[in-house]
């Protein structure tokens, strides 16, 4: 009875992928790409079926796709799969999961309408490979319209080179990105701040702009304070020590419009400390303040949840010069910032 159940899902998505070429107006395979595409995302789906999805929507949305998620409804046999595919318009592509992937006979359907005839493509899912399945999903998706659009351009300069256009109507040439293009990005979150013989580490909020120059370099401006304030206990009197420091930095990203993006970053600055004393009897404490200049370079990782959110995690060395040192009489306690080590965990909003 299994076997009979399969070679009749098997043979009705036959019939429906046919359908599927038939039935969408001629009209809709010439319309011209938008980037967009569509991905039927059922919530009734399996846990591997929907982390498949997450996984083919995040590698489509880092190659420079705006991805949509379609809730197919209940039904998800092929021919109402593939009525939801057909009223996908203005899309490049459609993709679909037919199928349980941890059982034998799934598929993956892709209507790609990149190039100028659009056509049903059906991936089999290896049920051999379930432990990288989303990832391997994710990558042939990924392929099968890049390699779409590469033949869609081959065919257009073939046409264009046997019927040159007049000067006067010649398009302009447009390079597509591979990740989408946001030149600013606001970034907020939590750093931690300690230094090499110093009074131990702080919190202290962290808010970064950064402005795109390409899809590698990158310029940034760091502001952090208004933290915690570490204190330093001798036997002759205590103190408070408040830090805070600004830079603008020169960064690094390498493999543009990956998930996962090491990122390298210079920068200088000023750094701000402020000691409060209190002393013990005689002694009488003072407030100091001081700002001085700031070297840093950092090294961290930027990861994208979406087209307009990241995460990024950061280590940095910095160095003020002169350090600052407090003093509690004429004993010195404590050096500031020659060298620290700033650890950020930031939320990255790309507008």
């Amino acid at each position: 009875m299994i076997g009979r159940g399969r070679q009749h899902f098997r043979l009705g998505a036959g019939v429906a992928a046919g359908w599927l070429v038939a039935l969408v107006p001629a009209a809709a395979w010439s319309a011209p790409p938008s980037g967009r595409v569509a991905l039927l995302d059922s919530p009734n789906s399996s846990p591997l079926a929907r982390n498949c999805l997450t996984r083919i929507r995040e590698e489509l949305a880092s190659g420079g796709f705006e991805v949509s998620v379609v809730d197919p409804g209940l039904k998800t046999d092929p021919v109402s799969i593939v009525a939801v595919m057909q009223a996908q318009e203005g899309t490049v592509a459609t993709i679909a999961l037919l199928g349980d992937p941890e059982r034998p006979g799934a598929e993956l359907w892709i209507l790609d309408r990149v190039g100028a005839v659009a056509e049903v493509r059906r991936l089999p899912v290896p049920a051999e490979e379930a432990d990288q399945l989303p990832e391997v999903l994710a990558i042939r998706a990924m392929e099968l319209l890049n390699a779409s659009a590469l033949k869609a351009l081959v065919e257009g300069t073939r046409v264009r080179r046997e019927m040159p256009p007049r000067v006067a109507d010649r398009p302009q040439a447009r390079s597509e990105p591979r990740e989408p293009r946001h030149p600013v990005g606001l970034e907020a979150g939590l750093s931690m701040l300690a230094s090499v013989g110093g009074p131990g580490p702080a919190a202290l909020p962290l808010g970064r702009v950064r402005g795109r120059l390409s899809d590698r370099v990158f310029v940034r401006l760091t502001l952090a304070g208004l933290g915690t304030r570490p204190r330093i206990e001798t036997p002759i009197g205590s103190a408070s020590v408040v830090q805070s420091l600004g830079l603008g930095e020169l960064g690094l990203v390498l493999r543009p419009g990956a998930s996962w993006r090491p990122t390298f970053s210079l920068g200088a600055g000023a750094f701000y400390a402020q000691s409060d004393g209190e002393g013990v009897w005689p002694y009488a404490g003072q407030r100091q303040t001081r700002w001085v200049a700031a070297l840093d370079a950092g090294i961290g990782l930027l990861a994208s949840i979406d087209a307009r959110l990241s995460l990024a995690f950061e280590v940095h060395a910095l160095v003020a010069l002169p350090h600052p040192k407090v003093r509690l009489y004429d004993v010195e306690s404590a050096t500031l910032a020659f060298p620290a080590v700033l650890a950020s965990f930031t939320m990255v909003a790309w507008l």
